[in-house]
């Protein structure tokens, strides 16, 4: 039932913002008010491929080119919706200017012929905006993104130590092998004490993504490559996905942890795995034996988890899964559903949580005021604290 919840607040939204552009244009455009059925046509063209690409892009028969034909829908009507939001705010901001040093309507001191001149200049504003929007939110999702390097204090850390860290690649019809290998040459580059990949690295089933994910295996670092589930791998198959990921050179956990040279590192499963009954997450098994002289890190995809779930052993938390909103203003809903959108938070005084925005995207091939990102984790000696 939730999950229809969502699904039709998003068609709603989706209907409203065609609404929206549809008396934007009728009401403002010069070049649209004389065109009332194209607009009709071509808005409700727009919302009907939405609705198709939500609905049928995980059908496996699904095509590439088909997916991005759809997807282009999403991207078209986010730009329109947000030039024409520009549109209206930048007219109603020059009316009031205009009235104030005036002292009377600025739309009264104009004759017909000026008044269709700006018109026409707001719609090549409005038209231009919308090209700046949808192209620029294209290229943010499929660039490969610029390393972010966070500087982390760890009590108890003897010696720096440097963490390479990916999330939400989404490997499927859109992020493809190009994509894989260009995040791996970046990683590499930082030359890491290790790698890790907190979960939603696989968004296909195993046998179509297989030959996309053994770039992976060039994963450069001095101490390995791990990896945590997320929980799109749950809406593809976990169990074939696992299975398949262990052969590569990298070390999944799964509700376990591993010493290494200078901390504990654990991770968990996502909390998907409840709602399957597969591989559910489970922090009391993660955190058994951990070596209580060093530092501990917790690898966990959803930031939730640390609402749910007690992880005070934990000196730092790494989780992804919030694509930092990817869009405006979805952060909001984001923020209603993990608390926690991105960068560094301080859950105690012993606990951190670092939230990536990820390095690939869902859905359409869209990111605007959400940037990707690749994770360069510096993490240092506390100046203030040492480990009993």
């Amino acid at each position: 039932m939730k999950l229809w919840l969502v699904v039709g607040v998003i068609f709603a939204v989706l209907a409203l913002m065609k609404f929206y552009a549809y008396r934007r244009f009728l009401r403002h455009s010069v070049v649209f008010r004389s065109h009332r059925i194209l607009l009709i046509l071509l808005l409700s063209a727009l919302y009907a491929g939405e609705l198709a690409f939500f609905f049928l892009a995980k059908d496996r028969g699904f095509d590439h080119r088909t997916y991005i034909a759809l997807g282009s829908c999403v991207i078209v009507s986010y730009g329109l919706f947000l030039a024409c939001v520009i549109g209206d705010i930048s007219r109603s901001a020059g009316r009031a200017i205009s009235t104030r040093a005036t002292n009377t309507s600025a739309m009264e001191l104009l004759d017909s012929g000026r008044r269709r001149f700006l018109k026409i200049v707001l719609d090549l504003g409005v038209l231009a905006l919308f090209v700046f929007f949808s192209t620029k939110s294209i290229k943010n999702a499929l660039s490969i993104p610029k390393v972010r390097e966070v500087s982390v204090e760890i009590d108890g850390l003897e010696t720096p130590k440097s963490i390479a860290m990916i999330s939400d690649v989404h490997i499927g019809k859109m992020i493809q092998g190009d994509f894989v290998r260009g995040i791996v040459e970046a990683i590499n580059a930082l030359n890491a004490d290790i790698v890790v990949i907190v979960g939603d690295l696989v968004d296909e089933d195993i046998a179509f993504v297989k030959e996309f994910l053994l770039p992976l295996n060039d994963l450069q670092s001095r101490e390995g490559v791990y990896y945590v589930s997320g929980n799109h791998e749950y809406y593809h198959g976990i169990e074939s996905i696992s299975a398949f990921l262990k052969t590569l050179n990298l070390k999944v956990l799964e509700n376990e942890h591993i010493e290494l040279e200078g901390f504990n590192l654990a991770g968990v499963s996502d909390l998907a795995g409840s709602r399957f009954g597969i591989l559910p997450p489970d922090i009391r098994r993660a955190q058994s034996g951990l070596n209580p002289q060093k530092p501990s890190i917790l690898l966990a995809h959803q930031p939730k988890f640390v609402r749910q779930n007690d992880v005070s052993a934990f000196d730092l938390v790494l989780c992804g899964h919030t694509h930092a909103g990817q869009v405006f203003p979805l952060s909001i809903f984001v923020w209603l559903d993990q608390h926690y959108i991105h960068g560094l938070y301080r859950l105690d005084s012993k606990t951190q949580l670092y939230v990536s925005s990820g390095v690939g995207f869902w859905g359409p091939a869209m990111r605007f005021l959400a940037p990707s990102e690749i994770v360069n984790l510096k993490l240092m000696p506390s100046s203030q604290h040492t480990r009993a």
